[in-house]
């Protein structure tokens, strides 16, 4: 688990390093990040100030075979200032990053839909991206070494290592892809069944279109905007759904914002936004999850944005995954409006008819996982999210018909 899986991954791309084939026969890399970068350190351009101090002092520098110096020369500091030495997406970060395309042997990877601050969009990008064409994925949400120590995953395990290494027929001949685990809640889970693919092949993207009578179908045809004090205000939208609905994939925000300064104040020319999906039940009560690092009230999902990192990287980004290039900074002008396009965490959350979803756009984090932080101190003034009329804000969310 964590550590253990990304060692697998970067291990398999050093075994075919030369050409050859590879010494390994299959991986099963359960939970780890893929891209230190996109995944922890700077998600969205937001620096995380926590993890990576905890990790150093918990997990690195005691195991070293060599002095912290020479450590801090090759890396060019030590974790807890890495970026301060590396602060855009460079070579440094690139080299961090596994090269799926070169993993082509089998693998069974495990993506939590419960480690949205760590391991989830690097594992599920794993799978995604891997070359192999023998390849599963199995999801739940629960926590880390509660699964992997189950009887079902222990199994699992014993299967897949079996007809990979020993030859042995077993369910791995004809067993499909993608196992989901459909929760309703922290405690309930909906169902489980077993997929084609990643993202799910029947999912009909809808967008959820911002307004003043919350979250509809509809894009208002006349412009309007919320604005929310970026020290202890944030902007709420919600929906109802009518018909049970299950949402299992990638969402994606969309929205269009401005900074604007407090009373006799300069203009700000950047911001931070963290955006949270929140589930509600039919008394309008918030359902809770398990989370990162033993969190165990956290929402559906969650995503964060500095909006001078907004820049896309075209290339890898699809029009319900958006991936920020993190090179560049375009700084906001006084009275700009610019539009962002915000990654929120895959997960599986099954909404019955009469139960809700709200939105949450906030300047700081909602929900705090307990060894991971954001530095949001950038943020003054007044945050202003546009909506209707050219301003086509709104949340793309994955419909499993």
């Amino acid at each position: 688990v964590s550590y253990l899986a990304i060692s697998q991954y970067h291990a398999a791309v050093a075994a075919a390093a030369d050409g050859k084939d590879s010494p390994l026969k299959c991986i099963s890399p359960w939970e780890g990040l893929s891209d230190l970068y996109r995944d922890v350190a700077c998600r969205g351009g937001v620096n995380d100030v926590v993890f990576l101090n905890f990790w150093w002092n918990t997990e690195v520098k005691e195991s070293l075979n060599n002095p912290w110096d020479d450590f801090a020369a090759r890396e060019g500091a030590l974790p807890p200032n890495l970026l301060n030495a590396h602060p855009l997406f460079n070579d440094y970060w690139a080299g961090k990053a596994v090269a799926f395309e070169k993993i082509r042997i089998p693998i069974l990877v495990c993506a939590s839909f419960s480690d949205h601050e760590l391991h989830t969009p690097g594992s599920i990008r794993a799978y995604q991206d891997c070359a192999s064409s023998h390849k599963w994925l199995y999801t739940h949400r629960t926590g880390k070494w509660v699964a992997y120590y189950s009887d079902e995953v222990k199994a699992l395990l014993l299967d897949f290592m079996d007809y990979h290494l020993k030859g042995r027929s077993n369910r791995f001949e004809d067993l499909k892809p993608v196992r989901l685990e459909v929760r309703a809640s922290r405690d309930e889970v909906h169902e489980v069944r077993w997929e084609d693919s990643w993202p799910l092949p029947n999912t009909e993207y809808r967008r959820l279109f911002l307004s003043t009578d919350g979250l509809t179908d509809d894009a208002p045809e006349v412009p309007a905007e919320v604005s929310y004090s970026s020290r202890d205000g944030s902007a709420e939208f919600e929906i109802t759904f009518r018909e049970d609905a299950e949402l299992s994939g990638h969402m994606k925000l969309r929205l269009w914002v401005e900074a604007r300064p407090d009373e006799g104040g300069d203009c700000p020319d950047d911001m931070i936004l963290c955006c949270f999906v929140d589930k509600r039940d039919r008394r309008g009560q918030s359902v809770r999850f398990n989370g990162s690092a033993g969190l165990t009230e956290d929402m559906v999902s969650r995503g964060y944005m500095r909006i001078s990192r907004r820049e896309l990287d075209e290339a890898r980004s699809t029009e319900w995954l958006p991936v920020a290039r993190g090179d560049s900074i375009r700084k906001l002008a006084p009275g700009e409006i610019v539009p962002v396009e915000i990654a929120l965490c895959p997960s599986s959350t099954f909404f019955a008819a009469g139960e809700g979803l709200r939105l949450i756009v906030s300047p700081t984090e909602v929900v705090h996982a307990p060894i991971f932080g954001k530095d949001t101190s950038l943020n003054s003034g007044w945050h202003v999210v546009h909506f209707g009329g050219e301003y086509d804000s709104h949340l793309l969310i994955p419909v499993i018909a």
